[in-house]
């Protein structure tokens, strides 16, 4: 609405001691590069689940979000990793890593066998990671003080109004939680991590 452009100048304050807020444009460029903005309706918590035209970005903070500390905290595993096993086409997907052997690894540019080593017992060890971890890491939508059952299946039943049964449970939220367990690509991402024997999957 403000029509900002790449080469403008905006003043930003702080609301409060953390929050910014865009003030206004202070400068503008004498030349208006056109911006070619994605399509709002194209994107949201549900997409990006590969790095197909369009969503290598999303895809990219999936990936971090994975392996982050609000994720499954994986060691010495981060946007540099990820960048490396994309460049080498071992990623069309979000667990594309699991299955990776030390060899294969090692195959790739930029790591040796000492990053190679750390990295697969790295991603072996995130199969032990608790199934409530997992939920997180995948993306779940925030369910505040909910109790999450043990298995997959027992939350993929629960009806809508199940899902506001619980505490901090709202309509919106139990419609975005049925959602993310009935989409298609989450529940590929649920076998192959049966597959990969991880607990409650």
């Amino acid at each position: 609405s403000l029509d900002i452009r790449p080469g403008d100048q905006v003043a930003i304050a702080l609301a409060g001691l953390t929050i910014p807020r865009l003030e206004g444009v202070t400068w503008r460029s004498q030349v208006r590069t056109p911006i070619d903005a994605p399509d709002a309706d194209t994107y949201d918590a549900l997409s990006c689940w590969q790095p197909i035209d369009g969503c290598a970005s999303q895809f990219r903070a999936r990936l971090e979000w994975l392996s982050g500390k609000k994720g499954l905290a994986l060691t010495g595993v981060g946007p540099g990793t990820w960048e490396k096993l994309l460049k080498a086409k071992r990623m069309d997907g979000l667990l594309d890593w699991l299955p990776l052997t030390e060899a294969e690894l090692a195959a790739v540019p930029g790591f040796g066998q000492r990053s190679a080593n750390a990295l697969y017992h790295s991603f072996h060890n995130a199969r032990k990671r608790p199934f409530a971890t997992w939920l997180r890491a995948l993306g779940l939508p925030p369910t505040g003080s909910a109790n999450l059952a043990a298995d997959w299946s027992t939350l993929a039943a629960r009806s809508a109004t199940e899902w506001q049964a619980e505490r901090g449970i709202g309509p919106n939220r139990a419609r975005q939680l049925r959602a993310f367990f009935a989409h298609p690509q989450v529940l590929a991402l649920r076998e192959k991590l049966q597959q990969a024997g991880v607990a409650g999957f």
